[in-house]
């Protein structure tokens, strides 16, 4: 989520009949200094950065779903199979 680049990535997905996902992968803020108010700026900089960019994605049409830490990677999508999500249907 830190690369604008991926905005196009997956809309040209979308543009292929695709519909991407998002799984956000929790990494941790920045560490500041108690103090530095640059740093602190910047870390304010970075979270909002962030946000726009999750808000970019969902403004898009992409779901973006967090993984959280200790537990199972195919458990974030979860939330996403009360609803369809796109795609072909099994057959059968």
């Amino acid at each position: 989520m830190s690369d604008a680049r991926i905005l196009k990535v997956l809309r040209d997905l979308q543009s292929r009949g695709r519909r991407p996902v998002v799984v956000e992968i929790p990494s941790g803020d920045p560490q500041v200094e108690p103090g530095d108010e640059a740093g602190e700026l910047g870390l304010r900089l970075w979270r909002a950065e962030r946000d726009a960019m999750r808000f970019a994605l969902r403004d898009s049409g992409v779901p973006v779903v967090r993984h959280v830490v200790g537990e199972s990677l195919d458990l974030a999508p979860a939330p996403l199979l009360s609803g369809r999500i796109g795609g072909r249907g099994r057959a059968g």
